[in-house]
């Protein structure tokens, strides 16, 4: 439902995050006119009124890292689909890697992808510029010119960057006009080929193994270079318990270093590989349960900034090989809030706080003017959270077309998740409102 920006729409009995009181939102215009308790909200004859008993008001989530697929890779999704699955898990901002086809190199391709982003009316996407030509690490791009055309930041996606050349006058450009790298601390040689972490579970399996080390001698690299250049550095998807001291290090040396980890990797080890299961291959390898745990802890006491999905769809052909040889990635959108929602218990902290991993965090990394979404003047940009509501009804208001989580396959409870872990009714972005 669409509902003009002429309308006054009124929430009424929600509560907030940190209030469990009873409120009422009213929004004029796209804007945030109030935020008051109920008792206390007076009434709005000509509003549009929406009843959000027992559930919470959320600030939109904002995705660091997901894949899009669109252009290039249509079979496997498009901007329309991903960004209305993205909204309907309550991500209101996404940031989409460079590694479609073209490659996010130049302003053609980004303002494509904002006119049918815009088009599609789902989530705002914000493209990601590739840190060089076709994401082939030799010629850099115009960042400058594509930081103006709306990227947020640059990446090289999950291609290593193995001239270090290029990566120093990489960071010194990107320093000069302030524009964060995110990049994924992985060696171009170290488990070049390798598709699962090398531990005792890719031994047994005969799996071609990824070391630690391919993260962390990537790692020191791209630390040490940020301390040259000064240059805002973002880790993407940090996975080991190495890699996190190296970043506790470098952000009490005052380095401008922030990192996300995959929402997934603080959920799934490699023990999950077992039975050659490829809905688990996952381009940042899932990794020991003591790199999960430490995962966990780092999120807990602020080492790891944000929390990001790395969405990545695939058609069902992607995992029709044997699991060497399948595509890497897990669509995340379809249980996002269902595995949010089991954090709090699992982390130890609040519901706020490991909301805010997903939604003031990551706005502050990408630009800290960023309003978070919640904010009587600011434009409304939340959604409504019923944490009560079946995981099946959430899922069938999905539209990714991915198809490649393994909970799909193996549903909830095998893994020992639980099965009513909510959904998100309603999402607020500016003058639309979106029924979900």
């Amino acid at each position: 439902m669409t509902i003009s920006i002429d309308n006054i729409v009124t929430v009424r009995r929600v509560k907030l995050l940190d209030n469990d009181a009873e409120h009422s939102i009213i929004i004029r215009d796209g804007i945030i006119e109030s935020i008051q308790p109920d008792s206390q909200a007076a009434d709005e004859s000509d509003s549009v009124v929406i009843d959000a008993q027992n559930q919470y008001a959320v600030p939109g989530l904002c995705d660091l890292y997901a894949r899009l697929r669109e252009p290039g890779l249509t079979r496997k999704g498009s901007i329309a689909s991903e960004s209305h699955a993205a909204l309907a898990a309550g991500f209101t901002k996404v940031l989409c890697s460079p590694d479609t086809q073209p490659a996010i190199d130049s302003v053609a391709t980004v303002q494509l992808i904002r006119q049918r982003a815009e088009a599609a009316q789902g989530a705002h996407i914000l493209p990601i510029a590739a840190l060089t030509v076709g994401l082939a690490g030799e010629q850099l791009s115009e960042l400058a010119t594509l930081q103006a055309a709306g990227c947020p930041a640059a990446s090289q996606a999950d291609i290593p960057l193995s001239n270090t050349n290029v990566l120093f006058s990489a960071m010194e450009y990107a320093a000069s006009f302030s524009l964060p790298l995110f990049m994924t601390a992985r060696d171009s040689q170290l488990g070049a080929g390798g598709c699962a972490h090398a531990g005792a579970m890719a031994t047994r399996l005969g799996l071609p193994g990824i070391p630690v080390a391919a993260e962390t001698v990537a790692l020191a690299r791209l630390l040490e270079v940020c301390r040259e250049t000064d240059c805002r550095l973002h880790i993407s998807r940090v996975s080991s318990a190495r890699a996190l001291h190296m970043i506790s290090a470098a952000k009490l040396a005052s380095l401008p270093v922030t990192c996300d980890v995959g929402l997934h990797h603080l959920f799934f080890t490699d023990d999950q590989l077992a039975g050659y299961d490829a809905s688990f291959n996952s381009e940042v390898p899932f990794r020991s349960i003591a790199d999960r745990d430490a995962l966990r802890q780092g999120l807990y006491d602020g080492t790891i900034d944000a929390i990001c999905t790395d969405h990545a769809p695939h058609d069902r052909d992607a995992s029709l090989a044997p699991f060497p040889a399948t595509e890497p990635g897990l669509a995340a959108y379809h249980w996002a809030l269902p595995l949010i929602l089991q954090l709090p218990e699992l982390v130890g902290l609040s519901l706020r706080d490991v909301f805010d991993k997903l939604s003031s965090a990551p706005k502050s990394i990408i630009d800290g003017s960023l309003s978070s979404g919640l904010e009587v003047g600011k434009a409304a940009e939340f959604f409504l959270l019923s944490k009560e509501s079946p995981v099946a009804a959430m899922e069938a208001s999905l539209e990714s077309a991915g198809t490649n989580h393994p909970l799909n396959v193996h549903g909830a409870e095998a893994l020992g998740l639980k099965p009513l872990l909510g959904k998100a009714s309603h999402a607020f972005l500016h003058a639309r409102l979106h029924t979900l």
